[in-house]
Formats: C-alpha cells, structure tokens, sequence
C-alpha cells in the first residue's frame, strides 16, 4: 500500500497530469491568438497609414503642378470669326488657357491646356488634361491633333469656379468673350475617400 502511494507521488511529481496539459495547450494558444490578432490590426493600421500617405501626396503633386501652370498663364487673344476673344474660358466641368511647357519660362515654350472630365461607362470620371502647342491667335484649335493625359482618375466629384476680381463673387461659368481674366480659379474634388480641401490658385499674371 505504501509503496503504490509512494509510486503515484513520483509520477505526479515527474510531469503534467492530462488535465494540466489541456489547460497549457489552451493558454497558448490564446496567446497566439492573441498575438496573430495583434499583427493583424498591426497590418491594417499600416495599410491605412500608406492610403492616408498616399492620398495627401497625390493631393500635393495636382496642386503644385496646377499651381504652376496658374502662376505661369499668359493673357493672350484668339480670333473667333474676326474677334479677338481671350484665350481663358471655363465652366463647372473644365477649363482652357496658355502656358508654358515645361516650367522654363518662355524657354519651354506655350501651350494650350484644356482640363476636361473623363467619363467612364462605370460611372468612373477622371480629370483630363488635353495640350497643343501655342502657334497665336489665329491658330486653330483641332483638338484631335492635341496630347492627352490623365492628371487624376476616379473622381466622384470635379467642380471648377472662377472668381471675378471686380465683384468677388465666384461663378460656374467664365466666357472667353470676357475681357477680363478670373482673379483666382477654385477647384473642388472628391474621390473614393472624401473630399479634398478646395484648390483655390491666384491668377498673378492675369491681373
């Protein structure tokens, strides 16, 4: 009797009983859980993160590119049967004006630029950028023969507004039999992840 007890006490005493080995095997694997889960919103912290950065510098390269061409515009004339009209014009959909190409001064030589929405059949609609070579004001405009570009895709909004530098107040729509260019050009975007701030630029040397 003696010895069988004796004998239990060392088996005891040598490891784990069954259900001590369960217990363990459920703590561990909670702990991996635990620890996987913690990698898991790790990851999609990180995701987020790269959207969020990737978002503002596209944010940051439409701006300063659009700034440019803003800052750079030429106030110039076109001839419209006999009339000399100016070369800007716009509505809430887009816009058309002179500057140069690439940003070198009148190095790099002038262009017209017209932005215009994109339509997909999807209902996707990008910003599109549409470029000839400035040749002066009777030069005709064949856009057919023009290089296209996509500055932004997927939009779910594209809004242009021009702002009248004698009255202050903004307007959807800027006919290039206006004498006068807008003082500021503002323009409002939104895609799959909200709106953007307003991109508002001055037109320095349309004044």
């Amino acid at each position: 009797m003696k010895r069988a007890m004796a004998r239990r006490r060392r088996a005891s005493q040598a490891g784990f009983t069954l259900l001590e080995l369960l217990i363990a095997l459920a703590i561990t694997t909670a702990v991996v859980a635990l620890v996987f889960a913690g990698f898991g919103v790790m990851g999609r912290a990180e995701e987020r993160n790269q959207r969020l950065i990737d978002r503002a510098e596209r944010m940051l390269v439409t701006s300063q590119w659009l700034g440019r061409k803003m800052d750079t515009l030429r106030q110039l004339s076109l001839q419209v049967n006999g009339t000399f009209v100016s070369f800007f014009s716009g509505n809430a959909a887009g816009a058309m004006w002179v500057a140069p190409l690439p940003e070198r001064g009148d190095a790099g030589g002038l262009y017209v630029f017209r932005a215009t929405p994109l339509r997909h059949d999807d209902g996707r609609v990008d910003l599109s950028l549409e470029v000839l070579p400035y040749t002066g004001a009777l030069m005709a405009l064949d856009w057919n023969q023009a290089e296209k570009a996509v500055l932004l895709d997927d939009l779910r909004t594209l809004q242009w507004h021009y702002q009248d530098g004698r009255t202050g107040q903004w307007t959807q729509q800027w006919d290039s039999a206006t004498k006068q260019y807008p003082a500021r050009v503002k323009l409002e975007l939104a895609d799959a992840q909200g709106a953007w701030p307003p991109l508002v630029f001055a037109l320095t040397r349309a004044r």
